[in-house]
C-alpha cells in the first residue's frame, strides 16, 4: 500500500483535477510532470497556450501579447497564433488612437508596415495631424441649444457646437477635419461624427467661408450642428478632435 501510495503522489495532480481548476499555473504543474507520452498531455498543452492568451487579453496590453508570442512559436498553434497577432495589432491600433501623439502612430506604422491598406493611410494622416496639433490653438468650447432648420419661432431641437481656433503654425491649412467626440456623464465616448473645420470640397454643402484656408496666424470658429446624439446620456460635453489635414502646396491625402 505504501509503494502504491508514493506512486500515486509521484505522478502528481490528476488531469481531472487540473481541468477543474483550469488556470496557467495548474496546467503548469500538470505538464512538468507528465511525459510526452501521457494521453492528456497535448490537451493540456494546448489548454494552457489558450490561457495565456485569455491573460494577454485581460491585461490589455502590449507586454502581455508579447509574452504570449514570445513564449509560443508558430508552429505550436499557427490558428491561435494568429488570432493573437491580429488582437495585438488592433490593440496597438487602439492604444495609438487613444494616444493620439506621433510616438503612437510611428509605433504602429513601423511594427504594422503590412497593415491593411485603409488602416495604414488612416494611421499615416493622424501622424501627420499629431505633428501639427501643438500648432493649432483651441479655444473654450460653446453649446448653445438651436433651432436645426434655423426657424427662428421654431423648437430648439439641436445643439451647435463651437470654437474658436488659431492656426498658430507656419502652413496653410487648406483641409482640416475633426471627430466631434461625444462623452456621457463617466467621461466615456459613446458617439463619434466627423465635420471639418476647413474643407474646400466635402460630401455635404458647408458655408463657403470654411472652403478657404486658413494662413498663419488666423483665427476661424468651428462649428458643427447636431441633434441630441443618441447612444448613451450625453453630458453636454465633446472633445474635438483633429484627425486629418492637408496643407498648401501639397496634394489633399484624404
Amino acid at each position: 500500500m505504501l509503494i502504491t501510495l508514493l506512486t500515486l503522489l509521484a505522478c502528481g495532480p490528476s488531469f481531472y483535477d487540473v481541468q477543474q481548476k483550469d488556470t496557467i499555473e495548474a496546467y503548469e504543474a500538470y505538464l512538468a510532470e507528465a511525459s510526452p507520452a501521457d494521453p492528456n498531455y497535448t490537451q493540456a498543452t494546448f489548454r494552457l497556450e489558450e490561457l495565456v492568451l485569455e491573460k494577454a487579453r485581460e491585461q490589455q496590453s502590449l507586454e502581455g501579447y508579447d509574452m504570449y508570442l514570445d513564449r509560443y512559436p508558430p508552429e505550436s498553434n499557427p490558428q491561435l497564433r494568429e488570432t493573437a497577432l491580429a488582437e495585438r495589432e488592433q490593440f496597438l491600433y487602439e492604444w495609438a488612437d487613444e494616444k493620439d501623439d506621433p510616438e503612437g502612430w510611428e509605433k504602429f506604422l513601423e511594427e504594422y508596415p503590412r497593415a491593411d491598406k485603409k488602416r495604414k493611410q488612416e494611421a499615416r494622416r493622424r501622424l501627420k495631424v499629431a505633428e501639427y496639433r501643438d500648432a493649432l490653438k483651441w479655444g473654450p468650447i460653446q453649446f448653445e441649444r438651436i433651432n436645426l432648420a434655423e426657424d427662428p419661432d421654431g423648437p430648439l431641437n439641436g445643439w451647435a457646437i463651437t470654437s474658436e481656433v488659431t492656426n498658430g503654425g507656419d502652413k496653410t491649412v487648406t483641409y482640416l477635419n475633426v471627430e466631434v467626440r461625444f462623452k456621457n456623464e463617466s467621461g466615456y465616448v459613446y458617439a463619434k461624427t466627423r465635420w471639418p473645420w476647413v474643407a474646400p470640397r466635402f460630401p455635404v454643402p458647408i458655408e463657403e467661408e470654411f472652403k478657404v484656408p486658413v494662413k498663419p496666424g488666423e483665427t476661424r470658429e468651428y462649428l458643427y450642428t447636431t441633434e441630441e446624439p443618441e447612444g448613451g446620456t450625453w453630458s453636454q460635453s465633446v472633445e474635438l478632435r483633429p484627425v486629418t489635414i492637408a496643407f498648401e502646396g501639397e496634394g489633399d491625402d484624404r
